[in-house]
């Protein structure tokens, strides 16, 4: 009798655990909303051949020079001393040296007349982030994670902003995430908390960005996987789209708007129809 209960209590536990994982998943998706218009590529573009990347080592960013290189771009990639550019290498790409938290290096770095466009990808990486221990005692005792200040995703990319206005570089594509301004409304419900503080920076850049008088475009994606291209990922000026995305799709979507004009002053979500569940990260 008292074996019977226990597996009866048991099997409402394991219910109530795959309930909870599914309402959880179902929250994390882009199911709830689908943008009404998407933006469609122009043909005829501009040819950009001299363009810097701020976060090409890896990542997008790295996805970004690797396409603008096999198009025949005159890429460069910046990078700091310490970074690993062993992709960059086996490429062949140009790479100046020079961190984007240090204006005096930018400076020397990104010169008048140098580049004809630029392309950022630049945030906070796994190993910029403070120990697991330190993060648990900022639980306990309320404080930041990390200093703002010692963050990239804002004073980092403004940093950039200023060399490459500085040099006269007017083209700039900036990538940053779902959740700055009205696209907060896209952004799943349970993935808000976490997102609470690199999305008021990476807000902090957008509207520095908006404020220069430079011809940019923003991209907004959501979470990002390392599988292979879907070739359905959009753009769109809905703010309240949400999905997951490939970044060689994102990247795509990147150079793509590099040479498109319509683009420009343009706030866009970056959205994929065939990646709206989370799962989709880790099945491609």
């Amino acid at each position: 009798m008292r074996l019977a209960l226990i597996g009866k209590v048991f099997m409402y536990l394991l219910l109530a655990l795959v309930l909870l994982i599914a309402g959880y998943l179902i929250l994390m998706s882009g199911i709830f909303h689908t943008p009404q218009s998407v933006h469609e590529f122009s043909s005829d573009n501009p040819d950009y051949q001299r363009v810097l990347v701020v976060g090409g080592t890896k990542g997008t960013g790295l996805e970004v020079v690797r396409q603008l290189h096999e198009k025949g771009e005159r890429v460069t990639a910046m990078v700091r001393k310490t970074s690993n550019t062993d992709a960059l290498d086996e490429m062949g790409i140009d790479k100046v040296v020079a961190d984007a938290m240090r204006p005096e290096e930018l400076a020397q770095a990104i010169t008048a007349g140098r580049f004809d466009a630029l392309v950022s990808t630049l945030g906070t990486s796994a190993r910029d982030l403070p120990q697991r221990q330190n993060f648990i005692q900022s639980l306990f005792k309320g404080q930041t994670v990390m200093d703002p200040n010692k963050r990239p995703d804002f004073i980092g990319n403004k940093n950039v902003f200023d060399a490459a206005r500085a040099a006269g570089i007017e083209r700039v594509v900036f990538v940053t995430v779902i959740g700055p301004g009205k696209s907060w409304e896209g952004l799943p419900l349970p993935a808000r908390r976490g997102h609470q503080e690199v999305i008021p920076l990476k807000e902090q850049a957008e509207d520095y960005l908006m404020e220069l008088d430079m011809d940019y475009t923003i991209i907004r994606p959501g979470g990002l996987s390392n599988g292979s291209m879907t070739k359905t990922a959009k753009l769109t000026t809905d703010p309240e789209s949400f999905s997951y995305m490939g970044r060689k799709d994102l990247a795509e979507l990147v150079v793509n708007s590099l040479d498109d004009d319509s683009t420009i002053k343009q706030v866009y979500t970056a959205y994929d129809p065939n990646r709206l569940y989370l799962w989709n990260l880790f099945l491609d």
